[in-house]
């Protein structure tokens, strides 16, 4: 008996320390019918689910707007005029209420575009930085197809649907990462509040507040490592978000589309991909003489190595970590994974890099200490099994796995022998 429960445990204790060790997988319900969770600094994408369908954006939409409106505009406080044009959208949608001949700045415009989410503002923009709204579409997919969008078609600045007006999850992803490039991004799309003075034609001024819940201390959604974001609803598009928070130098983008049901689910899909992204990996950096280890091992004569940002899952060592013995079109190889006997793609990484090997060859050969406690788990496997068998071996030799009706039979007799006596 005592042989058969020792066995239970000992398997007990090693299934949950391989699951334990093993790569994280996400378990809760995203309610995204796409989605994506993606690493800015290493180009990593942690979790994904159809990330590569177009499907409408609506108004996240507006976050390639303001790439192109910062890459084409050194000088926001330029002014421009509300056009004609500008103010023909549909009357139901979100709008500031612009009027034809109104002056208004560039940046007011982009405040309006990215906090009220303002289509008016949005042509506007479009106008002032292409001529005209479809020379501004024109420029929008060349960015995209710079970016390495490979699934996504935009018709027009404010996101509104169109029979050809599509994304992906992942295509989001870069446009949004391609953002953290420009500092006014994050000022205005990570703002609480902005007010956009009096114009010529509008006396009184007008004040927006953030939509974003995760930035707003009184949302039930509240987070506190969330620096910007941009959300969107149309009934064909249903609600889109896409969300940036950044903790311990990892900066992290989720982007859910297409999520039908309660409004809120968006944003619970923000704070499951944060939860799960912030508790399972961890940033590292390898250094040039770990990378040059990686490529002599996988075949590779590397002369010149540059450190490497690179997401891993919690409890991941260096020699989990490999380098594919192949490289691709591109020339990339693979950085890899190997857990459980599988092997994991990370991130492609250039054959050959740009640093100065000497100065990374003063860098520590291993990964930071808490990555190494995947050996914890052993000892601890190691400590509680001698310490059971030490136990049962115990109660064996007094008699406590004897056959219980040997047991009740030499109790009732010590039991007799007392009342005789």
């Amino acid at each position: 008996m005592f042989i058969r429960r020792l066995c239970c445990v000992l398997t007990i204790l090693m299934l949950f320390f391989s699951t334990a060790s093993a790569a994280p997988a996400l378990q809760e319900q995203i309610y995204g019918a796409q989605a994506v969770l993606y690493c800015a600094e290493s180009g990593q994408t942690l979790y994904e689910k159809n990330a590569d369908t177009p499907v409408p954006p609506a108004s996240v939409t507006k976050l390639m707007t303001a790439l192109i409106t910062l890459e084409q505009t050194h000088d926001l406080s330029k002014t421009t005029m509300v056009s004609d044009t500008a103010v023909q959208i549909e009357r139901d949608s979100t709008h500031i209420g612009l009027v034809p001949g109104e002056i208004v700045t560039l940046q007011d415009m982009l405040y309006a575009t990215l906090m009220q989410s303002a289509n008016d503002a949005a042509n506007v923009l479009a106008e002032a930085v292409a001529g005209s709204q479809a020379a501004f579409a024109n420029l929008m997919n060349i960015r995209a197809a710079e970016l390495g969008c490979t699934g996504s078609h935009f018709e027009n600045s404010h996101g509104l649907d169109g029979p050809t007006h599509l994304i992906t999850a992942r295509d989001l992803a870069r446009i949004t990462a391609a953002l953290l490039e420009h500092p006014r991004f994050l000022e205005i799309a990570g703002a609480q509040t902005y007010t956009i003075p009096a114009t010529n034609k509008q006396a009184a001024p007008r004040t927006f507040y953030t939509k974003q819940r995760m930035l707003r201390k009184d949302s039930g959604f509240y987070y506190p490592y969330a620096i910007a974001g941009k959300n969107g609803y149309t009934s064909k598009a249903h609600h889109t978000q896409s969300m940036i928070a950044r903790k311990d130098g990892m900066t992290l983008i989720a982007v859910s589309l297409g999520s039908s049901g309660n409004r809120y689910d968006a944003w619970r899909d923000m704070r499951t991909l944060f939860h799960y992204g912030f508790g399972h990996f961890h940033m590292v950096t390898l250094s040039g003489t770990q990378i040059a280890q990686l490529a002599e091992q996988s075949g590779a004569t590397v002369s010149d190595c540059a450190p490497v940002p690179v997401v891993l899952p919690v409890g991941t060592v260096m020699q989990a970590l490999s380098l594919s013995p192949t490289v691709d079109t591109s020339g990339l190889r693979t950085l890899q994974i190997t857990q459980d006997g599988v092997t994991h793609p990370l991130r492609k990484m250039p054959y050959l890099l740009s640093c100065d090997i000497q100065q990374a060859a003063d860098t520590e050969q291993n990964l930071p200490v808490h990555t190494n406690l995947l050996f914890i788990p052993s000892i601890l496997t190691a400590i509680l099994a001698s310490w059971f068998v030490k136990i049962c071996v115990a109660q064996k030799r007094c008699g406590y796995y004897r056959p219980k009706r040997l047991r009740g039979r030499r109790a009732r007799r010590k039991s007799s022998r007392h009342r005789r006596s």
